[in-house]
């Protein structure tokens, strides 16, 4: 299964990130695969994790949570098609087609609002990644 992020609140608004399987961090931090531009984001903000079985979002303790369709997730949730993720300022759409094959690349963007891997092209299975490094002060 394979998903794409639809920036539908933020900058650069349309803005379109695509996952395959793998997990992958977001925030600030420079290990994270898609780092929001904003105080609003910690540094390791959730954890997207694409299966061939479903997709899910975990928070991993930030300061302004993170929220699905409004509500703030408190454990791990699985994602459908149309859901509303927010993360600090910005507002995604979720938007799966298992049958459908992902374009190659994304269209490159001058805006730095959401750098990384995913932020100007298609990601690929990065394969497991280290759980996160325990710290007091997630923000």
């Amino acid at each position: 299964m394979a998903i794409r992020l639809c920036l539908v609140q933020g900058k650069p608004q349309g803005q379109q990130l695509l996952f395959n399987r793998g997990e992958y961090l977001f925030g600030r931090g420079a290990e994270c695969h898609v780092r929001p531009n904003s105080e609003w984001v910690s540094r390791q903000h959730c954890l997207l994790r694409v299966t061939p079985e479903a997709v899910s979002l975990r928070d991993l303790g930030s300061r302004n949570g993170t929220l699905v369709n409004g509500v703030r997730i408190v454990e791990e949730c699985n994602l459908s098609h149309g859901d509303r993720v927010e993360v600090g300022p910005l507002v995604f759409e979720v938007q799966f087609d298992p049958a459908s094959p992902l374009p190659e690349a994304l269209p490159e963007t001058t805006d730095d609002t959401l750098r990384g891997d995913a932020a100007n092209q298609e990601t690929t299975d990065p394969g497991p990644l280290p759980p996160p490094e325990p710290s007091a002060d997630r923000s």
